[in-house]
């Protein structure tokens, strides 16, 4: 069975990576990322109604290596399904610095009815300082998940699967 850090495991690691960076690499984040909980910004308790939305919809964060010479680069994808409803974005993201954050934004959406195309429309690249990202808290190679906290301050906790 996995074991998933509670909230303040998630703190201690917190702490630690905002003092001396994570130690999450780029080829450890590659894979498809399967969305398991959610705190709010200031809360020490899931939040279960969204937890179980997002989790009813298999809403999913997907990296792709970009190009091989560039290890810092990834194409992202982040969709949901409702049936044969599927909502994707995709995008372009980076790690920067030593914590690292993941620093991306989307510039497609996608929207398929079963694998039939219904709507696909480009999307702007947001300015650099209103440029959404993920600050990479923890990562556990033994029990498969990755916690981190966004832009807005909520926390999340994704399984690769």
């Amino acid at each position: 069975m996995k074991h998933f850090p509670d909230i303040n495991e998630i703190k201690l690691l917190e702490k630690n990576s905002q003092k001396n960076g994570s130690g999450i690499v780029y080829e450890e984040l590659l894979g498809i990322w399967k969305f398991k909980y959610v705190w709010g910004k200031e809360s020490d308790e899931i939040k279960n109604i969204p937890s179980s939305i997002l989790q009813v919809l298999s809403a999913r964060l997907e990296l792709k290596s970009k190009n091989k010479e560039d290890q810092i680069n990834y194409e992202i994808n982040n969709s949901i399904n409702f049936g044969l409803l599927n909502i994707t974005f995709t995008g372009s993201a980076e790690l920067k610095g030593i914590r690292p954050l993941l620093a991306f934004y989307f510039e497609e959406l996608k929207i398929n009815i079963s694998s039939f195309p219904v709507f696909n429309k480009e999307l702007k690249k947001p300015e650099d300082k209103k440029m959404p990202f993920f600050s990479l808290v923890g990562i556990s190679t033994k029990d498969n998940w990755l916690c981190a906290r966004g832009r807005g301050g909520g926390l999340a906790i994704w399984v690769k699967s």
